[in-house]
């Protein structure tokens, strides 16, 4: 018996983000993806569900006002 990990998909706004690291955390992967998308830096990873046999994550990003 093979045991296999199914595939990442991580949703943000109506984009999919590249798995960058498959051995890494979700949460790390977004971490890369703030480096050319700041308003990840701060983002909230929901999930995995699954879709199609595919472990799918949306990233949501924390809004608010100062002060």
């Amino acid at each position: 018996m093979k045991i296999t990990t199914p595939t990442r998909i991580i949703r943000y706004d109506d984009r999919v983000l590249a798995d960058l690291n498959p051995a890494a955390s979700i949460e790390d992967v977004v971490r890369m993806h703030a480096a050319t998308i700041p308003a990840l830096a701060t983002a909230v990873v929901e999930g995995p569900e699954n879709e199609h046999g595919k472990a799918t994550y949306t990233v949501r990003t924390r809004l608010g006002t100062k002060g």
